[in-house]
């Protein structure tokens, strides 16, 4: 049987996979564990599902018998933005890369227990509830101020903006706006958002237009524009409160740079990969730029210890060189990951 439904009351899953020992493993663990979970054995299938039941968060696997998942993955966030994970054989770069391209926000690899895939699925749901749920339910409450929400924004160490149905900018937290204070990918005009000089802006004010209600949503997934020095940016808009078309009607516009390393909280590197503490110390320093000569100075360890955790953090996150560590670790966690930890 090709579909399997849950009555379980939770946040609801959709799983995707082509091996059913895959799926029925997940599922059966995830129902256990309270989640509502819908899988799917092929691409066609689940698509027809997400389009229909609009999920909570989807866990796709990258090698499918009709589509392959990145292609999947797309495909759903041309319906509707929501977070997902993906699942693959192995930690191929390529494959990471065009996942975070349309928009996944997650990448395990396989084999994956269901115990270590609940820590992203709640990390994913947590991010993505502080910014589509939390701020839209305190948008324009009475009793609660701008400051409140932009509070809530600055927790993010992606840039967030919230637009009004004029695209007129609302709110922005500190990251977006060094973004726009740089005007190297977006500038505000006159209290309007723009993409800066760029031959895609036309695809950028689709995307906003298209989270506001203006136009068709189909074919809008994350548009890429290339910054002043010539790096890939990406951006998603999406719908933050109001009726869509409506007079109260608001977006809000997510700016992703891959390029900028940004460290994994420990909790999330320890559940994920199984890091012990001494390990995450060392990956955030990795990705903080310093070299293995300076951690072993400022941590007063030897180079031959280091080099005993740095082949044990390959092994568990299945990569072979420092410059694939960090590329993998920095682009993978840029979106999830507070700026600012406020609880």
């Amino acid at each position: 049987m090709n579909n399997m439904n849950t009555v379980q009351n939770g946040s609801r899953l959709l799983l995707v996979d082509d091996d059913p020992i895959v799926i029925n493993t997940l599922h059966t663990g995830l129902t256990s564990a309270g989640y509502q979970v819908d899988g799917f054995l092929d691409g066609t299938s689940a698509l027809a599902h997400f389009q229909s039941m609009t999920p909570d968060l989807a866990v796709v696997d990258v090698m499918l018998p009709d589509i392959l998942g990145t292609k999947l993955a797309a495909r759903m966030m041309e319906t509707c933005y929501r977070p997902i994970i993906m699942l693959s054989g192995h930690s191929d770069l390529q494959i990471v890369n065009q996942a975070i391209g349309c928009g996944v926000i997650g990448y395990l690899v396989k084999p994956i227990s269901v115990a270590q895939l609940i820590p992203s699925i709640e990390t994913a749901l947590a991010r993505f509830s502080d910014i589509r749920q939390k701020v839209a339910k305190h948008f324009g409450e009475p009793g609660i101020d701008n400051a409140h929400i932009k509070a809530v924004l600055d927790r993010f160490c992606i840039g967030l903006v919230i637009v009004d149905r004029q695209r007129d900018v609302i709110l922005q937290n500190h990251v977006a706006k060094s973004f726009i204070e740089k005007k190297t990918v977006l500038v505000n005009r006159g209290g309007c958002l723009h993409a800066v000089g760029n031959h895609r802006s036309g695809e950028f004010n689709h995307a906003i237009d298209c989270a506001l209600g203006h136009e068709d949503k189909r074919g809008v997934g994350a548009v890429t524009l290339n910054d002043t020095c010539g790096r890939d940016v990406q951006v998603w808009a999406a719908p933050l409160s109001g009726s869509e078309g409506s007079d109260s009607a608001s977006a809000i516009v997510m700016i992703i740079d891959p390029n900028q390393p940004t460290p994994a909280p420990e909790p999330l590197l320890k559940s994920l990969y199984g890091l012990t503490t001494k390990e995450c110390c060392l990956v955030s320093a990795l990705l903080n730029g310093q070299t293995i000569d300076e951690y072993c100075e400022s941590c007063h360890v030897s180079a031959n210890t280091v080099r005993t955790h740095l082949k044990s953090i390959y092994r568990k996150t299945n990569t072979n060189r420092q410059v694939d560590l960090v590329r993998l670790l920095s682009r993978l966690f840029a979106n999830l990951s507070p700026a600012v930890d406020t609880q």
